[in-house]
């Protein structure tokens, strides 16, 4: 197939994910195999190897994972940027609000995700979904593929059809972590490239909704380059958690009644936010600890998530003070 438009695809990682983030790079390698211009289509990475938050077990280890990086590249061919400064923070909200500046580069701009998994339809399907709204008229729009079972009804118009009327399992009990770790409609269920495969295999025909409200989580996130180019972005002010929540308030801001998204349902992208493999090689670390309860159990990100959502929550309509960096006291623990 060649592509009619220009992609960039860019994704953050942070150095303990990198026994995890060749399952994104091969799902992405896949949904290209068939491309005939290629060119068409910028793979980005950005390797963080800062040690503001968390420090690599030894400098040994960092050595072998920059190691690992160039081999990951020389393998699937992707444009690599890295961070390695340790005295200032960068995290991928602030990769993300620099990716959507690339947006005169391109037609699509797509947010990766080092758990993420990307659908082997998508260059098709994105290709096909383009030339429809350009004939309606339709140019700032947001595109999500289907997502599996989400905590609350309001996630359920982007539910894939073949997981929505399943339950949902919490992570609250041992009994329901269980549940959640073992049923693979459920989002804390690590899915491998064929068991979506097989998922997506069974669509013949798109069911494609189309919704006037901003509804997404930022993993696989699509957005058309014009509907960048109105300024929607993450705000300066959010630093880690709510990139996505963020955006979605700013493109309700800019676009208000007539902000369109895409939503292509029977095609499911994977997010395994619960994958084994997420956090390796911290110094410090409680490996006996679900990859759930990891990062959540210490300190520093229990108090910089803490000032994330307060910005979150005073971003617009109002005229409350921001944290920011110098309001964060880091603690090792």
């Amino acid at each position: 197939m060649k592509l009619n438009n220009k992609y960039i695809i860019g994704c953050h990682v942070m150095f303990y994910e990198i026994d995890m983030v060749e399952e994104y790079l091969n799902s992405v390698h896949l949904a290209l195999q068939d491309i005939e211009n290629k060119e068409n289509v910028k793979v980005e990475m950005m390797w963080n190897l800062s040690q503001y938050f968390e420090e690599c077990e030894s400098g040994e280890k960092l050595f072998e994972i920059k190691q690992r990086i160039n081999d990951l590249e020389n393998k699937y061919g992707f444009h690599s940027l890295f961070y390695e400064q340790n005295d200032k923070p960068y995290t991928m909200a602030d990769y993300r609000r620099e990716l959507n500046n690339q947006c005169n580069e391109c037609d699509y701009v797509i947010w990766g995700e080092s758990d993420c998994l990307m659908p082997r339809q998508m260059f098709g399907v994105l290709e096909q979904l383009k030339e429809h709204s350009n004939q309606q008229g339709i140019h700032r729009f947001i595109a999500t593929f289907g997502i599996r079972k989400m905590w609350d009804e309001s996630w359920r118009v982007l539910e894939h059809p073949e997981f929505t009327n399943k339950p949902y399992y919490s992570m609250d009990t041992p009994e329901d972590t269980k549940l959640a770790e073992s049923s693979p409609w459920s989002i804390r269920y690590t899915m491998s490239q064929k068991e979506m495969d097989e998922v997506n295999a069974k669509t013949t025909n798109l069911d494609v909704e189309m919704i006037g409200y901003p509804k997404f989580d930022g993993s696989g996130l699509i957005i058309s380059s014009d509907l960048l180019r109105t300024g929607a972005n993450i705000p300066p002010a959010v630093y880690m958690n709510g990139d996505d929540s963020s955006f979605l308030e700013s493109c309700r801001l800019h676009m208000g009644e007539n902000y369109r998204q895409y939503v292509i349902r029977n095609i499911l992208k994977v997010h395994n936010r619960n994958h084994p493999k997420k956090r390796r090689y911290v110094e410090g670390e409680d490996d006996s600890l679900n990859t759930h309860f990891k990062r959540a159990s210490k300190n520093w990100y229990k108090e910089f998530n803490n000032i994330s959502k307060g910005n979150l929550n005073k971003l617009y309509y109002n005229q409350d003070r921001f944290f920011n960096y110098k309001d964060f006291k880091k603690d090792d623990n």
